[in-house]
């Protein structure tokens, strides 16, 4: 008797039970519902501020602001959805970013959008004049100008991202760059295909230089960084020749990696056996050698003739494509049975176009007079 009483009660408890589960579920569904499947035509993802942006699909006007932004639009085969350009890439020489190099007159004929620069803040009028779709912000401008206060004023979604420290390679962080921004516009196999180059290049690097019992003392002088640079002018754990497991004199000085400025005479006492300098300087070292021959021919990289050119890859934040190059011709001087096959400017000719579609290393040749070269012929220290 009592059995037959528990039973309606105990199917009516489960009925309840049941339907509190299912509206718990609904109003879960629809309270996450928004942000797991956006709006119908927008893409959501997470920028490298850790924003949710909402992005519409099939985007076909795109503003990049910031150093490197273009860049990247560049490699990733995204000229043709640029509306907009800053000033810096009218008013300075495309000499050394590599992909003003390749399509200057194409910048040349839009609209400017804002200065540019490493420390100039946006100009979200001059943005909207523009009409984007999207506007691609560098992450350091996040400092200067917020992104969300930028996108409500230009009427499109601001999307932040970078690759890593300026004049450094951080390829992992690159790949997810990569990979973020071809998702988002629609370019997804060539960042796949541009990620897995860079993956060979990597590996086929590491293999040709892992094993070596002894390596050369190396200084890199001259480097690139804010502005004209003299000899004394370094970089630890320069992209090249972390590429190859080798270290260089600034290591040393600065282990924890970044630019140094090195005494004459640290460099004297060291004895480097190579000595690479970056062609954006070369002109400050030989009107510098000129001054004073003998310390320069203290050195016996320099009596030997072991002074060799490297192409300038930190310009408006990091051109990897050079970076990768020139770690190929670096590779062949320090290892020439390692690099027996390889002719680096060959590689460089085809690092150049994997990233940009044309090969630009002439125009490094032209606009600096030589390209990959030693400088025996320039710094001439008698017998």
């Amino acid at each position: 008797m009592l059995g037959k009483v528990l039973r309606p009660i105990s199917i009516a408890l489960a009925a309840l039970i049941a339907i509190s589960v299912a509206v718990f579920a609904y109003r879960l569904f629809i309270e996450r519902a928004p942000q797991e499947r956006g709006p119908e035509g927008y893409l959501t993802v997470v920028d490298l501020a850790n924003r949710t942006v909402s992005i519409p699909k099939n985007i076909s006007r795109v503003v990049a602001v910031g150093p490197g932004m273009l860049r990247l639009l560049v490699y990733l085969g995204a000229l043709d959805l640029v509306v907009g350009v800053e000033e810096i890439e009218r008013s300075e020489s495309p000499l050394g970013r590599d992909y003003a190099m390749a399509f200057g007159e194409v910048l040349e004929n839009l609209p400017v959008v804002g200065p540019g620069g490493p420390r100039s803040p946006p100009d979200p009028e001059k943005i909207r004049l523009a009409k984007p779709d999207l506007v691609i912000m560098y992450r350091g401008y996040v400092q200067l100008y917020d992104p969300d206060r930028l996108s409500g004023e230009v009427g499109a979604p601001v999307l932040v991202v970078d690759y890593g420290p300026a004049g450094f390679l951080d390829l992992d962080y690159l790949k997810k760059t990569l990979t973020l921004l071809g998702e988002v516009l629609g370019r997804e196999d060539r960042a796949r295909e541009l990620c897995n180059y860079i993956d060979s290049i990597v590996d086929d690097l590491k293999t040709r230089a892992e094993n070596v019992e002894q390596k050369p003392k190396i200084y890199v002088g001259a480097v690139s960084y804010k502005g004209k640079q003299p000899f004394t002018s370094s970089q630890s754990h320069f992209p090249p020749l972390t590429l190859l497991n080798t270290k260089s004199m600034a290591d040393e000085v600065r282990p924890e990696g970044g630019f140094a400025s090195l005494d004459f005479e640290y460099i004297l006492q060291n004895q480097p056996d190579y000595i690479f300098i970056d062609l954006n300087n070369l002109d400050v070292v030989i009107d510098d050698f000129s001054k004073d021959s003998a310390k320069y021919c203290a050195l016996k990289a320099f009596r030997e003739g072991r002074v060799f050119t490297i192409l300038p890859f930190n310009y408006y934040h990091t051109n990897i494509a050079t970076a990768l190059a020139n770690a190929y011709f670096i590779g062949k001087v320090l290892y020439p049975e390692r690099f027996a096959d390889v002719d680096p400017v060959a590689k460089a000719r085809e690092i150049y176009k994997v990233f940009l579609g044309v090969d630009i290393y002439d125009k490094f040749v032209k606009g600096f007079g030589r390209g990959f070269s030693s400088l025996s012929d320039v710094f001439s220290c008698g017998d």
